[in-house]
């Protein structure tokens, strides 16, 4: 089942900008103060050992609590990560990861979320939390 995206379009701009599409990732969820994102690992995604890279990891996570700020923000204004924190649990078993970020706290120009990554049994692999500035449009 594919997610509707047309009732919050700063997740549509997200979505649209091309690194999304080609690192495999896509909203797949979204409410007040929330999205997920599921992402499907493939050999661009990998590091050398072959395994899902690190950095593949936080893009998704940071996506997910950016995206959570977008659906309490007007589309217009511009959220940037501020600062971000997040920790590995486990090895990830198969290739889905699917992260879910929450606004913490929405603040008039800094805010706090959280994310959590779960496989696709939904086991936890991954935790972490970021601070966000939301600017005015341009």
């Amino acid at each position: 089942m594919d997610f509707d995206l047309s009732r919050y379009p700063a997740l549509a701009a997200m979505q649209a900008v091309p690194v999304f599409a080609e690192l495999g990732y896509a909203f797949t969820g979204a409410g007040e103060g929330w999205a997920e994102i599921t992402f499907t690992a493939s050999a661009k995604t990998n590091n050398l050992y072959g395994i899902v890279h690190g950095g593949a990891w936080l893009f998704l996570a940071d996506s997910a609590m950016g995206g959570a700020m977008g659906t309490v923000c007007d589309p217009a204004e511009r959220i940037i990560t501020g600062q971000a924190d997040f920790r590995w649990l486990r090895a990830l078993n198969g290739p889905t990861i699917v992260a879910r970020g929450r606004v913490v706290r929405r603040g008039r120009s800094l805010s706090h979320c959280a994310v959590e990554l779960s496989d696709a049994a939904g086991t936890l692999i991954g935790q972490g939390s970021g601070t966000y500035v939301v600017l005015a449009p341009e």
